[in-house]
């Protein structure tokens, strides 16, 4: 999300300073300890993934405007094998 949010900033978006801090607090109170993100659950099920549109375009939009992105890069590498699904 820091990584996200910075791409944003770097992109014209304007966020609060505290974005990233109000947003982690929001979910560690409201969300349930076992709930994944529905990328994890299209991973765990062989669907299609959202990758190219949400890490894939952290990392293009931080090359093009050069802002680091390691831990989208990383994502990204891990999972692009499967960014189209797979019923293995």
């Amino acid at each position: 999300m820091v990584e996200t949010v910075a791409v944003g900033r770097a992109k014209g978006v304007t966020l609060d300073p505290g974005f990233v801090d109000d947003r982690m607090a929001f979910a560690d109170k409201n969300l349930p300890a076992g709930m994944k993100a529905s990328m994890a659950n299209d991973l765990d099920r062989g669907n299609r993934l959202e990758l190219d549109w949400l890490a894939g375009q952290v990392v293009r939009l931080g090359k093009q405007l050069k802002v680091p992105t390691p831990v989208n890069n990383t994502v990204y590498a891990a999972l692009k094998l499967y960014r189209m699904g797979s019923r293995q």
